[in-house]
């Protein structure tokens, strides 16, 4: 659903297991600026795989980050959220398209044989992503989980303009609007929770999938290698991390290991999509956001480890200066709120 009627103004709504985080947005002639902010911890448990439970606190929550953000106060009611992502499914496939067929049908037969869920039980989206229509973007996610946060938005006096799955909003925050992007992309979107790794080509996004791995991960084995609490090892995590050269490398060698994983995994899925989708060489970028992709080393790591080059990408890159800036160190945590914002500038 996706319902035109903003003016020149746009709300986008991140919705995570332990995060809530919203960006406003306004758009004059040719200019995007941030005029509002906002992110709220939520309690444990609130969201439990995909779905949220506890559907009042949530109301309640996403009231009070309304009335608690920064910059202009937010009247607009349309909003644009994303999907939980590990319920959300994403695929590109090729269409024969043949003269005179159902071209509606044969998508739908299409996502039968891709999709891991049966279609009656999903609300199922798709876009062309070339210009002959040979090549389609499927999206799809259960609808129970659809309904779900269509429940809590209503419930707080907001109208969910869109829902979108994160994947694109993404990308959409990471790069310019009027830039094709025709070599592959690798990103890593890394967060307290989970890391997403998304592939980006051609304006699409022929593969994505959810990691096992995450920043409190990390903070987790800090804690329990040097015997110290929670706070101190996240403390060391976003202090020394993966840096070498500080604390002795003491940090770097307890570390080590998980980043070894990750990096196994990032190669793992370079060498699938080269094998799996026609692509003559590897991928030779590899762009890092969210939250906890701010790991001192973490960057330098991987360019060492995956035979990349590797940069941390600019959510900011489609967004003038304003009077309302966000802090620079929570710029890679908004990366998907921006982009659920820019979602009516580009679309409109």
């Amino acid at each position: 659903m996706d319902l035109n009627f903003f003016q020149n103004k746009s709300l986008g709504l991140d919705i995570s297991e332990r995060i809530f985080r919203l960006v406003q947005l306004r758009k004059s002639r040719k200019k995007i600026t941030l005029i509002s902010y906002g992110e709220l911890e939520v309690p444990e448990g609130l969201l439990k795989d995909g779905k949220i439970e506890q559907v009042n606190v949530a109301v309640k929550l996403i009231l009070q980050l309304f009335n608690q953000a920064h910059g202009q106060k937010i009247k607009l009611k349309q909003v644009i959220a994303c999907l939980a992502e590990q319920k959300t499914f994403i695929k590109l496939i090729n269409l024969a398209y043949p003269e005179g067929k159902d071209l509606l049908e044969e998508i739908v037969q299409e996502a039968k044989k891709h999709i891991p869920y049966p279609l009656d039980e999903v609300y199922l989206d798709w876009q062309y992503v070339s210009r002959d229509r040979s090549k389609v973007l499927i999206g799809a996610c259960p609808k129970e989980i659809v309904d779900n946060y269509q429940q809590v938005l209503i419930k707080a006096n907001l109208m969910p303009a869109a829902l979108e799955i994160e994947g694109a909003a993404i990308v959409r925050s990471l790069f310019p609007v009027q830039q094709k992007i025709k070599e592959p992309v690798m990103i890593l979107d890394m967060g307290a929770s989970r890391t997403g790794l998304i592939i980006y080509e051609n304006n699409a996004i022929p593969f994505s999938l959810s990691l096992t791995f995450s920043s409190n991960d990390l903070t987790k084995v800090l804690k329990n290698k040097l015997k110290i609490t929670l706070s101190e090892a996240e403390d060391a995590k976003i202090k020394i991390g993966l840096n070498k050269n500080l604390a002795g490398g003491s940090c770097y060698k307890i570390l080590r290991p998980e980043a070894d994983k990750l990096a196994q995994k990032i190669r793992e899925a370079n060498y699938f999509y080269q094998e799996h989708y026609d692509v003559p060489e590897p991928i030779k970028r590899l762009y890092l956001t969210g939250g906890g992709s701010l790991v001192p080393g973490l960057d330098l790591f991987l360019k060492e480890s995956v035979n990349m080059e590797v940069a941390y990408a600019d959510p900011l890159v489609n967004i003038s200066a304003g009077k309302i800036r966000l802090p620079e160190s929570k710029i890679q945590s908004f990366t998907t709120a921006i982009g659920l914002a820019l979602r009516h500038i580009y679309l409109s």
